[in-house]
This record gives C-alpha cells, structure tokens and sequence, in this order.
C-alpha cells in the first residue's frame, strides 16, 4: 500500500515555493499576516486584561451604554457633538471614563491592523505591475532603456503608498507606548483625551518604557526603520524620489531580462546621501522592487518585537483580581446613569 505522504517530495516542493517568481513578496504577506492574527490580538487581550484586571468585565460592558464605545467613533451611531457631551456631562462614576479609555485605545490597535493590511494590499498590487526578484546579475546586462506612463506611474504611487502606510503604523504605536508607561497618571473621573493625542514616532521619546529602546526594538531607531521613514518623508514633504516615476527594462543579448525600479542612494543609517538641496544620487544601483521584501521583513521583525513587549508591560502590571464590590459599585452607577437618560429623554 502506498503511503502518499511519505512518497510526497517536500523538498522539491520546498524548492518549487522558492523559485517562485513572487516567494519573497508572499514571505512578507505572511510575516505581516502573522503579527495581524497572532501579536496584535495578544495585544487586544493584554490590554483589557490589564485594564479591567479588578473588575467583573463581561458584566460591565454588557451594561454600558452604547455612546460609550460608538459616539464620535463611526456612523453606527448618529450622534452630534453636543448631544455626545451632554451624555459625557451625565456621567457620575470613572468606570464611564475607564471604558470611554478603553475604545480610544482600541482604535489605535485597530488603526495599526489597518495600516498593515493596507501595505499589504499595496504590495500585492504593487508586484502584479513589477517583478520581486531577478533573473540576471546587473553586470549581465547588455542594455537598459527607461518606460514611463500610466502603469510606470501607477507603481510608483502604489511603493510610495506602501512606505506611508508602514511609517503610519511607527507613529500609532509610539502613541500606544506612550499610554503603556502614562496610564498611571489618569484619573478617569476627568477622563477627556488621551495623553499620546499629539505623540509621533521618534528615537527620542522619553515617557516610554526604556526596554522599548532595546536592540531590535522600534525606539532604538534601527536603520531599517529609518529608511522607511526617510522614504515616506520624502514623498510626504517633497513629491516622489523620481519625478519622471521611471521603470527600466534591461536585456540581455537583445532577450528581455529583468524590469527595475531604481532609489536613491542611502547611508548606513537609512538617510538618502545629500549634497545641499540635491538628494537623489544613484551611484549605489539600488533596486527598490528588488530589495522591499527583505526591507519589509526586517521592519516586522522590529514591529513584532516591539508590539510583543508592550503586551508583556501590560501584562506585568495585572497585580489585581476581580473585586466584586467594586463591580456592584460599578453596575449600580450604570443603573442611575441609565435612570438619569430616560428623565433627560422625557422631558
């Protein structure tokens, strides 16, 4: 009797997957794929898990008025700021202000899925225009002209796009750091913004937690980082690296070969190499098609690192169990809250 898995050749599979023309593009999809489903999840539950450490919370937000998780959040709600602030001026425990914490801070954490399905959703559109690997090594090539067009320029929106979505996430995290090491100073009794409302990434934040600028950590300002940022700043403040947004087509001995996309050259800490107001040299011979996946993998890794600590300080911080006075208290501000609308209603 033949047994099918042990006659099945994982090696040449294997072999099959890396040859293929978009492995290292569906490598990046995947490794983004997992931080989605697997890191920041575990970053939702560290969250909550933290947050209502001392109280019963499926009791709590089955009770909870609507407004709290939806007002001024999205249109399930048809609510105006007015009214939105009389709701808020009725409040009379800081359970409200804690859950109303609780949704901001969810929107950041969704805000970062987003922007990573988004680069993946640009990548992948990004490589049906463009090749993700070579065929030939550049000194084989025998020739080398320049297209430009709707499809030329198309691609290139779709790469810029990619750089901005990816730096957006830098910037959402960095304002999730900053309530991880702040959270101790709210008193949600007078709950109204959070305190990361104006944060932007950068190296030199300082109310964050200092293992956040460990090796390999997103605050450490690794080069990787820096390139996407130096990307994105460039096509944000300045318009695209190639203005003409040129794709080259090389050939050898007259055989079409590979298609590239040329970058500026870079230094070794991710800044484009400048000379007064000229910052677009291409001595380097970078080919940014080429070289995105492993750009893309390595900035995950940081990501992923950074997104894993960050649940780690939340979950040190659950020092609490489930106080079930405290949750009565709760549910009793909730009930005369309630109570409090339907006389605001009637009248």
């Amino acid at each position: 009797m033949c047994n099918k898995e042990n006659d099945f050749d994982w090696d040449a599979y294997e072999k099959a997957v890396k040859e293929h023309p978009l492995y290292p593009a569906e490598q990046c999809y995947r490794h983004i794929e997992e931080v989605m489903e697997s890191d920041i999840i575990r970053l939702y539950d560290s969250i909550d898990h933290f947050l209502f450490q001392d109280i019963d919370y499926t009791r709590i937000i089955s009770n909870m008025p609507m407004w709290v998780a939806n007002a001024g959040i999205g249109p399930e709600l048809n609510c105006t700021k007015d009214w939105y602030e009389k709701l808020r001026n009725k409040e009379t425990h800081p359970i409200f202000g804690r859950f109303v914490y609780h949704y901001d801070l969810w929107g950041k954490v969704a805000a970062m899925q987003d922007r990573l399905s988004a680069v993946i959703m640009f990548m992948k559109q990004f490589y049906s225009i463009v090749p993700c690997r070579a065929k030939y090594n550049v000194d084989e090539y025998t020739s080398i002209s320049r297209c430009g067009g709707m499809r030329e320029t198309e691609a290139h929106m779709l790469l810029n796009s990619i750089f901005v979505a990816y730096a957006s996430v830098f910037d959402i995290l960095s304002k999730i750091a900053v309530e991880q090491f702040e959270f101790a100073e709210y008193d949600f009794s007078r709950y109204r913004k959070m305190k990361s409302a104006d944060v932007i990434y950068k190296k030199s934040l300082r109310n964050i937690d200092s293992s956040l600028k460990a090796t390999g950590m997103l605050f450490s300002d690794p080069p990787v980082i820096r390139k996407i940022e130096t990307f994105r700043n460039e096509f944000v403040h300045n318009g695209p690296w190639d203005l003409r947004c040129s794709i080259y087509t090389t050939t050898v001995n007259e055989e079409p070969a590979d298609i590239i996309i040329y970058s500026p050259d870079m230094d070794e800490l991710g800044n484009f190499i400048s000379s007064g107001s000229r910052n677009k040299f291409y001595s380097q011979g970078n080919r940014i098609n080429l070289q995105l996946p492993d750009l893309i993998n390595e900035a995950t890794a940081v990501l992923r690192n950074t997104i894993n600590q960050i649940s780690n300080l939340y979950q040190i911080g659950i020092t609490q169990s489930v106080n079930n006075e405290y949750t009565e208290e709760c549910m009793m501000a909730i009930e005369q809250y309630s109570a409090s609308l339907k006389k605001i209603i009637i009248a």
